[in-house]
């Protein structure tokens, strides 16, 4: 069986591409993960294909490994310095990189580390971050004018958490930004699991 290489074209026996150890250990890497990611992390390896010379299998290893580093928390984090953190799914990795790889032609190549990943896949965790919080809004809302009852009574189980959580947080103590960050993800992640469970 032949098989071709998705970023230089070269095609050989299924088997040639697993010759040597480091493509035994790439295809290691990329075997356990989901398909939809496995499938675009093959062409971001394309992205750090010096301009001159073929990408050392050693170097994509060493990538597939960095990369498998960031999807396992489930979360992404854009800059480690602000700690901020969003739920990110291997699906939300793979989105990522396919938006890359749409916008191919107006990246500085080769990638040098993946940065510009993590901002991206950021952009996307936030924007469903924002997306599960309107839903509840929204629900909120519709319960109080069908009700006719607004403030505290009418609040969501999340709109009470997320004032608690600020509340202890302007406590300051043992109630910092990070533990208070933290406490905001844990209680989007259960409102976005009751939500996934609705539908």
């Amino acid at each position: 069986m032949r098989a071709t290489c998705p970023d230089c074209g070269a095609q050989a026996h299924v088997t040639a591409f697993f010759v040597e150890d480091d493509g035994k250990r790439l295809a290691a890497l990329l075997g356990p993960m989901a398909p939809d990611l496995g499938r675009a992390v093959i062409g971001y390896l394309g992205l750090f294909k010096p301009a001159k010379t073929a990408l050392r299998l050693a170097r994509a290893v060493k990538i597939v490994e960095e990369l498998q580093q960031l999807v396992e928390p489930g979360t992404v984090c854009n800059d480690e310095r602000s700690g901020v953190r969003r739920p990110a799914s291997p699906a939300t990795w793979a989105a990522g990189i396919e938006q890359m790889l749409a916008q191919r032609t107006s990246l500085t190549l080769p990638l040098a580390n993946h940065n510009y990943l993590r901002a991206v896949v950021f952009g996307l965790a936030d924007k469903a971050d924002a997306a599960a919080e309107r839903a509840v809004e929204e629900q909120r809302r519709s319960r109080t004018s069908s009700t006719g009852v607004s403030g505290t009574a009418s609040d969501s189980p999340l709109v009470n958490q997320l004032k608690w959580i600020n509340q202890m947080e302007r406590l300051g103590g043992e109630y910092t930004p990070e533990w208070a960050e933290g406490e905001r993800r844990k209680a989007r992640g259960e409102i976005r699991q009751w939500l996934s469970s609705r539908i």
